[in-house]
């Protein structure tokens, strides 16, 4: 059995089987009351019947709320991955992608772009990236 905050039981028992509308009473302020009175007036309902549309209206405004919030999140994610994979493919493009297979495991000897001799190993994509940007001076 549920209680409240002023410790009287709620009656739940059996409310699940109910065919008809069963009552539900809870305090406002005066000014909420005036204010769905005067709503429910202009929709052509009693303030009950209007009441009770918001409440029920609620589960399928959660609902739909829920999945438009998951449908952003998704479009975002599907965004975010596509701007990933552009940025993949810009950084590990073809020319990259043959340098690295065609001196994979070698290390190579350059000049960077303060005139000193350097070594790199080759064990990744980055390490050609790398030696072009240590190369090439661009400010």
């Amino acid at each position: 059995m549920n209680e409240i905050r002023t410790g009287r039981a709620l009656q739940l028992e059996g409310l699940q089987y109910a065919t008809n509308k069963v009552t539900l009473g809870f305090k406002c302020e005066a000014r909420t009351k005036i204010e769905l009175a005067q709503e429910a007036q202009q929709m052509g309902m009693t303030l009950s019947e209007y009441v009770d549309t918001i409440i029920s209206t609620r589960k399928q405004q959660t609902k739909s709320d829920n999945n438009s919030e998951l449908e952003t999140l998704l479009s975002q994610q599907k965004a975010d991955l596509h701007h990933f994979k552009r940025k993949v493919d810009f950084y590990e493009n073809e020319l990259l992608q043959n340098a690295f297979q065609l001196r994979k495991g070698q290390t190579l000897e350059y000049r960077n772009i303060y005139g000193e001799t350097v070594s790199k190993t080759i064990t990744q994509i980055e390490d050609i990236y790398t030696i072009l940007l240590d190369t090439v001076k661009l400010s």
